[in-house]
């Protein structure tokens, strides 16, 4: 798979074949203005009119031909450099990644032996800040890679809009009506405008998606600030007093959310690593996942990675259409980021950015992308995400407002995604327990009810086993609680998404892989 979309040998190839076009059209030209200059009969003469009126017709074709042949050559030179670059530019960010990790091991190997001795020697203590600045070093030659990577997408861009506008140029300076006549003659420009035009809806499409992360960005922004409003309101009907303790409330509330977005989405996208994190217990391996088991995972990952980095599973199936892919996300697990950050980047931070700024990437997000790259996750591939709690959010998340990927379904737990414009060419199941405040937190992002179609499924009961004294609302929040209220509607669900099944099999090959990454 290359780094970036066109074929430049095939562009190339065809724009050859437009220049050649152009310079018979002239040949043409002057061939049948030539024929029967010598002959003065009256049958000749009206060959020679009827030849110079195709000849004058051709003529007037020949700017556009000429014109779209030149734009489509130099777009292929354009296309080609900015393939050449890329490819090398990824070459450069394969070794700077392995080079990365490299030295992180080492800095944390060192960190671990200084912290493991009660008096390190300097022979051992000397070598920390040289392996931190091989750290740092590697950390900007992947940044270096990355940024050289969008430049050459970004020239491929900028060149496409060249070549569209040229070629509008050159026919609208000849739009005589001719065209139909002449339809044929275009057929290899038909062929490359479509394929333009495929770029062009690629490129509408991630528009709209921004569109509509802005969108949501502005209606979450609004329903805090009417929150705030609220606060407000409830401290004046105490007075001056109950008034300045209400804004003091609303200041912090807001300080606090600012911080915490600004904290997140601006910091760089964390190193992300396979990993197997049962290769020293390997009899504790998890089976792969199947469609009565699939919300176990959320648990899984959320064990596995703690506070201290986030873990997410891929798994990969061999079906009948080939692979599918199984993300599989955690929910938070770091709440007091604010006061002493561990490591996981599914925290309280990429929290409030997900729910009230999905304009803004939060790190959480680039990394999972990153882990799906690394897969080899193409952009056909048939993508299925599950997530519980914040999982949910990122599941649904990416599922609205990502179109880099073919996301084909969502099982979430626990999470407030019912205000998110996921399309109905996606499966949704969203299990929600009564008494579960969390997927109620779609009203602070302005949700009032929305209505979903036939792909939507929610289920929304009370937890299993709720308890005798406290009620439903006593451990309604919990990932295994939810697989298991999963697994009671899993009949209905089958009945109601059946191309469900089509990411999990029995006979066929899977795959489970890990990848790691933590701030």
């Amino acid at each position: 798979m290359t780094v970036l979309s066109g074929e430049p040998d095939l562009l190339t190839t065809r724009a050859a074949r437009l220049t050649t076009s152009a310079e018979v059209i002239l040949a043409v030209v002057h061939e049948m203005r030539g024929i029967v200059d010598d002959d003065q009969g009256e049958a000749v003469q009206a060959l020679r009119e009827q030849n110079e009126q195709i000849a004058s017709d051709l003529e007037r074709i020949h700017p556009r031909y000429s014109g779209t042949a030149s734009a489509v050559t130099e777009y292929a030179v354009a296309l080609t450099a900015a393939h050449d670059a890329a490819e090398r530019a990824q070459d450069d960010l394969d070794d700077a990644l392995e080079e990365q990790t490299r030295a992180d091991n080492a800095v944390r190997s060192l960190s671990n032996r200084v912290e493991a001795a009660d008096d390190p020697p300097s022979s051992l203590t000397d070598q920390l800040p040289g392996a931190r600045r091989a750290a740092q070093t590697a950390q900007s030659a992947v940044d270096d890679a990355r940024m050289r990577i969008e430049a050459a997408r970004q020239d491929m861009m900028d060149a496409a809009e060249e070549a569209v506008r040229r070629i509008d140029d050159a026919i609208d300076a000849t739009n005589e009506g001719f065209w139909d006549r002449v339809g044929d003659v275009f057929s290899d420009i038909g062929d490359w405008l479509a394929g333009i035009g495929e770029w062009i809806t690629d490129f509408l499409a991630d528009v709209v998606a921004l569109l509509k992360r802005i969108l949501a960005t502005i209606v979450a922004i609004l329903g805090v600030l009417l929150v705030f409003l609220l606060i407000l309101a409830v401290g004046w009907i105490f007075g001056t007093i109950g008034l300045i303790i209400a804004a003091v409330v609303v200041g912090v509330m807001a300080a606090f959310l600012l911080v915490s977005i600004f904290s997140d989405v601006t910091k760089p996208t964390p190193p992300v690593t396979p990993t197997d994190p049962y290769a020293d217990d390997p009899l504790n391996r998890t089976d792969p996942p199947t469609m009565q088991t699939v919300l176990d995972g959320t648990a899984e990952v959320d064990t596995l990675g703690g506070e201290e980095e986030s873990v997410i599973r891929i798994t990969k199936v061999l079906g009948p259409d080939g692979w599918q892919y199984t993300v599989t996300l955690p929910s938070t697990q770091e709440w007091l980021s604010r006061f002493g950050d561990q490591g996981a980047v599914n925290d309280l931070d990429s929290n409030l950015a997900l729910m009230l700024t999905p304009a803004l990437q939060t790190q959480y997000e680039r990394a999972v992308l990153d882990a799906m790259a690394q897969e080899g996750i193409g952009p056909d591939d048939p993508v299925m995400l599950v997530g519980f709690s914040q999982g949910g959010i990122m599941a649904g998340h990416l599922a609205a407002y990502n179109t880099d990927y073919n996301w084909q379904a969502v099982i979430a737990s626990g999470a407030p995604i019912d205000h998110m414009p996921i399309p109905d060419s996606v499966d949704v199941v969203s299990v929600q327990h009564n008494g579960d405040p969390v997927p109620n937190l779609d009203i602070v992002t302005g949700d009032l009810g929305t209505e979903h179609g036939s792909n939507w499924t929610s289920i929304r009961v009370d937890p299993p086993n709720p308890d005798p004294i406290l009620g439903v609302d006593a451990g309604a929040h919990n990932a295994e609680k939810y697989s298991s209220t999963y697994q009671d509607h899993l009949a209905e669900i089958q009945a109601t998404h059946p191309e469900l099944g089509n990411f999990f099999t029995e006979d066929g090959y899977t795959d489970v892989s890990y990848y790691r990454w933590n701030e």
